[in-house]
């Protein structure tokens, strides 16, 4: 992984001047890189073909990051038609009061009432057997909330907005309900939601910085390290939970462990290896492809959880385990893996340069982003972001479909 190491270096020092979003996307990408220096596992680079994966794994990656070098020196938030926007807000403040609600009882009750973290998440069936009999509500509420929980991910932009609009309760109403995304998480005790939703306030925190007030930079500085030290805490908690419920568990994890490893303290182990192994996975399960993937069943996989049966899902889980045997059908495998998998290798090159030109098409011009623009943003930035995990544009496809009408509403009169 040294090879891509200091291709990413490079391009972080090439970017380095303009100070441009680009730059948190290398920074976490040579973050991860640099974990799988003290994992203890390697990757011999010795034929052409081992050259070629790299090469696959460096372009999807540079086409998915590359178009954010043109997000810099924003000072400005340009707005939409008054009318509109206070329709849409009011529109987006009640649904996701109602998902707040949802959520933060589901979470208190999973919390306080599940003792095996590692049963209720990977054990068939434990988790919805859980949501359809101890919640204390229908359980329609709940698959509900599921689906327009994607409606918060719009709050951030909003956020953001009264923000540099100085409408600070306002303000503060939208993050409240942009928590929404780390709540969905909390409900079955994902650590990954936590990250995305911290990476995707700082990235958006990053671009918009230059706009705000230096009262609010301070405001916010505070409010980040209170974040911070609670997301850390959380993921420490819920990982040592893991471990100290299930002995066995951690017996079978300590052998996996290579003996080059910097630690074999299984806890420590498992924050490098979470950081990082979706490199390795990722060129390792492109080492087995041979043509057969998933044809596009990973990306839309949000959407057709909704209609299939249970039967369906139990085939799903069979077919992913036969692609990606071992640990590869349940561990992070990197944004390349799952795309060409997902769209083959012409496809994912081919969506990674749609990618690239509708990013760059949106950007910021002349100091300024439109508000409409900043909404789609809010999605796109995302694929980078968790790029090092897996391909969230499954993630995000059920937002995309719900922000079209939006985005369409806002457009479709100037002020």
């Amino acid at each position: 992984m040294i090879l891509l190491f200091i291709y990413f270096l490079f391009l972080l020092l090439v970017l380095l001047k303009n100070k441009s979003v680009a730059i948190v996307l290398l920074a976490i990408q040579l973050v991860s890189l640099l974990g799988t220096f003290f994992i203890g596992r390697f990757i011999e680079i010795t034929t052409i073909e081992d050259l070629s994966r790299l090469m696959i794994m460096s372009l999807l990656l540079s086409l998915i990051i590359l178009p954010w070098k043109y997000y810099y020196g924003i000072k400005e938030i340009k707005s939409i038609n008054s009318v509109r926007l206070n329709i849409i807000t009011k529109f987006l403040i009640v649904i996701n009061f109602f998902v707040f609600i949802v959520f933060l009882i589901t979470t208190i009750v999973v919390m306080t009432t599940i003792k095996d973290v590692n049963e209720f998440k990977y054990a068939e069936g434990v988790s919805t057997d859980f949501y359809y009999n101890m919640l204390p509500f229908p359980t329609v509420f709940f698959n509900i909330s599921i689906l327009f929980y994607y409606f918060s991910y719009f709050m951030l932009p909003l956020h953001f907005y009264y923000l540099y609009k100085k409408k600070y309760w306002l303000s503060i109403l939208c993050f409240v309900f942009s928590l929404n995304i780390v709540l969905y998480g909390l409900t079955f005790f994902s650590r990954a939601v936590v990250l995305q939703f911290v990476f995707l306030y700082f990235s958006m925190l990053y671009l918009l910085y230059g706009a705000l007030t230096n009262a609010v930079k301070k405001t916010i500085k505070i409010s980040l390290i209170v974040i911070m030290t609670i997301s850390v805490g959380y993921f420490i908690d819920i990982s040592q939970r893991r471990f100290d419920e299930d002995r066995e568990a951690v017996k079978t994890y300590s052998k996996t462990i290579p003996n080059d490893a910097l630690t074999q303290d299984p806890v420590t182990f498992s924050y490098l290896d979470y950081a990082s192994q979706g490199f390795f996975n990722g060129y390792e399960v492109l080492e087995i492809y041979e043509g057969e993937g998933f044809d596009g069943k990973l990306t839309y996989q949000s959407i057709s959880s909704f209609f299939n049966s249970p039967m369906d899902n139990h085939e799903a889980i069979k077919y992913r385990q036969k692609l990606w045997p071992k640990h590869y059908s349940y561990s992070f495998n990197g944004f390349t893996a799952y795309a060409v998998y997902d769209y083959g290798i012409v496809g994912s090159i081919l969506l990674c340069i749609v990618y690239f030109f509708s990013v760059r098409k949106i950007r910021p011009k002349n100091g300024a982003i439109d508000l409409k623009n900043l909404f789609l943003i809010g999605l796109l930035i995302q694929i980078p972001l968790m790029s090092i995990f897996y391909n969230q544009l499954g993630g995000i496809f059920i937002a995309f479909i719900l922000l079209v009408p939006l985005w369409l509403y806002m457009k479709k009169e100037k002020i």
